[in-house]
């Protein structure tokens, strides 16, 4: 299923009424407490998110963005911001969606709040 598939799909069920996720449903100022704690849980320890991808399946991702927990050769090097502006011009970051690192498969990968269906993740207090 291609984007524009899921976009009139999603059309269709707002029209119809339907109900959505949480995120969907969600005002902005509670949207933006749903990403900032997922964020923030994620930074923490290892998380499964499960979500419908852009082609219509639903995957489970097991991910992080607990950096003990990504290899060092996967965090993203430092690079001084002057350099970064000499290179080429950043885009905004799209704040709908998050990249994380993916445990199973050992690369980033990111997905998108308003297709996010599930979070679990495992309390410790010790």
């Amino acid at each position: 299923m291609d984007t524009n598939m899921w976009d009139k799909q999603e059309t269709v069920r707002l029209l119809k009424g339907a109900p959505g996720t949480q995120y969907q449903e969600a005002d902005d100022a509670n949207k933006a407490i749903i990403r900032d704690w997922v964020r923030s849980l994620l930074q923490k320890q290892p998380v499964t998110v499960t979500f419908t991808k852009a082609d219509g399946t639903v995957r489970d991702m097991h991910c992080t963005l607990d950096w003990d927990r990504i290899p060092a050769d996967k965090q993203p090097q430092d690079v001084p911001v002057e350099k970064l502006l000499e290179t080429k011009k950043r885009k905004q970051p799209d704040e709908h969606s998050i990249r994380v690192f993916d445990l199973d498969k050992k690369e980033w990968r990111s997905f998108r709040f308003d297709r996010l269906k599930k979070v679990s993740a495992e309390l410790n207090f010790n």
